[in-house]
């Protein structure tokens, strides 16, 4: 499902609103918020470019054969105009940050491969800026 959601958040020409039905769970990760258990890296991504909202929740008798889970319907409304920020660099660095989850951010960015990753970053800008 986020594989849809993001080719879908990237589609251009931008579309005005989505309605999609998703799982329960993945509808409550699009929507957390900082701080709730279900934040995370498609919460934070999903959110920078789009205004999401949960419309209505949708049981799972409404459906034969029933499944095994809820599921809620949800409304994507991009952001016009995107933000301005490079998504790649961007995920990466979210990335970085959801991949251990419970560290501090401190504990994430003093890892051995993380500094040397920054600091091949910050050559990479000095060079192309030609300081």
């Amino acid at each position: 499902s986020s594989a849809l959601v993001f080719k879908l958040l990237s589609h251009r020409p931008m579309f005005r609103c989505a309605v999609m039905m998703f799982q329960e769970e993945f509808a409550l990760r699009l929507t957390a918020r900082p701080g709730e258990a279900l934040y995370c890296r498609l919460s934070v991504n999903t959110q920078l470019l789009a205004k999401v909202d949960q419309l209505m929740k949708v049981g799972r008798n409404n459906f034969r054969p029933p499944p095994k889970v809820e599921s809620r319907v949800v409304r994507l409304e991009l952001r016009n105009p995107p933000p301005p920020v490079d998504f790649t660099e961007w995920d990466g660095m979210v990335r970085l940050l959801f991949n251990r989850k419970n560290k501090t951010l401190r504990a994430v960015l003093m890892t051995k491969p993380t500094i040397r990753l920054l600091e091949e970053n910050r050559r990479t800008q000095r060079a192309l800026r030609g300081d």
